[in-house]
């Protein structure tokens, strides 16, 4: 029989946590009637011994022991409450779940306990603005699983990390990476709200959860999506390479409503502490936004949701060195599509949505994400094609408000293909040309399609992974993608760093954000207008302390329809010059050297296109020095 010492323990900590000589054993349920610790022997299942913790040692629901004369690392574990083993929620590891798909019976995962110590090498968070960030939104295991995107490790951290070169190349900042915490991907009927699709045969009543959505054991990283067999250590690297790179990791956590708010707030703390991410996107209900924002500790670290009202977070007049909030704009989709396919009444509520940028939490805008149509099959399908879904295509939304441009899915017919692409850089104009920080669905950029699927939450195939195959139409929409985020960067007064006030408060002669139409100062957001003209002032924003940005326009037609914008006067010594046009084709698209107009008073755009313009400050003295030649001539 082994001798114990059993004491009351500090109640501090959840779980199992290593003190000097023994452990903290901590287990908060509700209504329990006996509570035990049950040992396995090493790589088996055979409980070794089972460790009666009094229910004695208890406050409130909270129940701790402190034991000596065991050694658990590296042990597997249940608590047996009421007599049913359970999964330690608070557990740092798990078990269990090293093959992908398997479904799985019984008592097979279970909790381990683990001791390891892992050199950061001095690794520290970029802090990111939110007015420089990019983020792209990935699966992990989707973004490389398939062959053609080349990697070694395919669908794993590792894959991400090999990824990366391009990912700084196309200009992201910011990583969010879909639940990638432990979850059980196997599923049965009715465990969650929808119905299944079978991964084996007819006959089998289950499905695979390939988004993760859903609840999950918390504390520790996929098992399989990691290529070796230490997860922990896997995507620690993972996290240290991105930051490397100046980038960072944002990571999505689903809790059930019933989930406790302490609960959430320990499991976030201990991801920030422990892995080094830079934010979370919260979904669920009960949500502890407020104590996450206000914890010291956790200031700067970024806090994606839907929506929080920040009255209850911060005083009304406090200024915020770093805003931590991040509201999910989804109103910003629902327009920016109605307007991409041309319906009326949209103008005013887009002008309003692309400028939302709050003083105490910053917006996230997007045209695509993870649950609907991808960006490219917004331009290509109407309906919804969910048949594969096995829900006799009942799930996913019935309103996307897309436009498939005549014809619905694929299609050789070169006028709908070009209008296709328009439409694809018109939509990206719309994110990375608004106030707002911009994201983007990984592979949006290269095409990305779903065949029309919608909802593939279940899809463990080549309708949700990536495909890195490149066409001439990728190759153009990837391009000018990148040139967009690029275009972005280099002008900050787009990209949000001051809140728009549409006024002149700098007494300037201009105010900091102006709209227009064909005539110069007149927008026109009556019902029937599909078209907007926007000048961004760049004196309201210094570049490195020298200079101020330059005065930017972007022409939005989106009507059937050429429209002639009028132009505002510039500064004395600058002329407006067309710096992109989304209705030209490759090469000509995004222009390497800016072309001055020849007609300062107006421009014209094209149907369904948007045109860039900026200031440019014209060379008097080469002018100056041209005239007196053709004089003397």
């Amino acid at each position: 029989m082994n001798d114990y010492v059993i004491k009351e323990g500090n109640y501090i900590e959840q779980g199992i946590t290593k003190c000097q000589k023994g452990y903290q054993i901590t287990y908060a349920g509700k209504q329990v009637e006996s509570l035990s610790l049950v040992l396995y022997s090493k790589n088996s299942r055979e409980v070794e011994t089972e460790i009666e913790l009094p229910l004695k040692y208890r406050k409130g629901n909270l129940f701790s022991t402190y034991v000596e004369g065991i050694d658990l690392k590296n042990r597997d574990y249940h608590f047996r409450v009421n007599g049913k083993l359970l999964v330690d929620p608070y557990a740092k590891a798990i078990t269990g779940r090293e093959v992908w798909g398997q479904k799985r019976t019984g008592q097979e995962v279970c909790g381990r306990y683990v001791q390891e110590i892992y050199d950061w090498q001095g690794d520290k968070l970029p802090h990111c603005d939110t007015w420089e960030m990019i983020v792209y939104k990935i699966h992990v295991r989707g973004f490389t699983k398939h062959k053609t995107s080349k990697v070694r490790h395919k669908g794993t951290f590792l894959g991400i990390v090999e990824k990366l070169p391009y990912l700084k190349d196309l200009g992201i900042t910011t990583l969010e990476l879909m639940p990638s915490y432990e979850f059980e991907e196997v599923r049965e009927r009715g465990y969650t709200y929808h119905p299944a699709y079978p991964i084996e045969n007819p006959e089998d009543d289950s499905y695979i959860n390939y988004w993760g959505y859903g609840k999950g054991d918390y504390f520790t990283p996929k098992y399989t999506y990691a290529a070796t067999k230490n997860p922990r250590k896997e995507f620690k690297d993972m996290v240290k390479a991105v930051h490397a790179q100046g980038m960072e990791v944002v990571m999505e956590f689903y809790f059930e409503p019933y989930t406790s708010q302490k609960f959430i707030f320990d499991c976030v703390k201990y991801w920030v502490e422990e892995y080094h991410i830079d934010g979370v996107h919260l979904y669920g209900k009960n949500l502890p936004v407020i104590m996450l924002a206000q914890e010291p500790t956790l200031s700067e670290i970024k806090i994606f949701q839907n929506y929080q009202d920040t009255g209850s977070v911060y005083a009304p007049e406090e200024s915020l060195e770093y805003r931590n909030l991040f509201e999910y704009n989804s109103g910003f989709q629902f327009i920016g599509r109605k307007l991409l396919k041309g319906d009326g009444a949209q103008i005013s509520d887009f002008a309003y949505r692309s400028r939302k940028n709050e003083e105490q939490q910053a917006v996230i805008n997007y045209m695509a994400g993870h649950d609907g149509f991808t960006m490219y099959d917004s331009v290509c399908y109407e309906k919804k094609h969910n048949e594969e879904n096995g829900e006799s295509n009942k799930d996913g939304s019935n309103c996307n408000f897309t436009w498939n441009c005549g014809i619905e899915g694929d299609t050789r017919r070169k006028k709908v293909q070009q209008l296709r692409k328009n439409q694809l850089k018109n939509a990206f104009s719309f994110v990375f040309l608004s106030q707002g920080v911009p994201m983007i669905l990984g592979g949006d950029e290269y095409c990305n399609t779903q065949k029309g699927n919608s909802n593939p939450y279940c899809q463990d195939n080549e309708v949700s992974w990536v495909i890195w195959q490149e066409n001439a139409f990728q190759k153009e929409i990837l391009e000018f993608v990148k040139n967009l985020i690029a275009f972005r960067k280099k002008h900050p007064i787009i990209s949000g760093k001051v809140r728009m006030r549409v006024m002149d408060y700098l007494a300037c002669g201009y105010p900091d954000i102006s709209y227009h139409s064909e005539k110069a100062w007149t927008p026109y957001f009556d019902e029937d207008s599909r078209y907007m003209g926007v000048m961004y002032c760049g004196n309201y924003v210094c570049i490195d302390k020298t200079k101020n940005d330059d005065f930017i326009y972007v022409a939005y037609n989106m009507h059937w329809e050429k429209h002639t914008f009028a132009l505002p006067n510039l500064p004395k010594g600058q002329k407006w010059a067309l710096v992109a046009d989304t209705s030209k084709p490759m090469g000509s698209d995004w222009l390497k050297e800016e072309k001055m107009l020849q007609e300062q008073m107006g421009v014209e755009v094209q149907p369904r296109s948007v045109v860039i313009l900026r200031g440019k400050t014209v060379n008097t003295r080469k002018s100056r020095k041209g005239k007196m030649q053709k004089r003397g001539e």
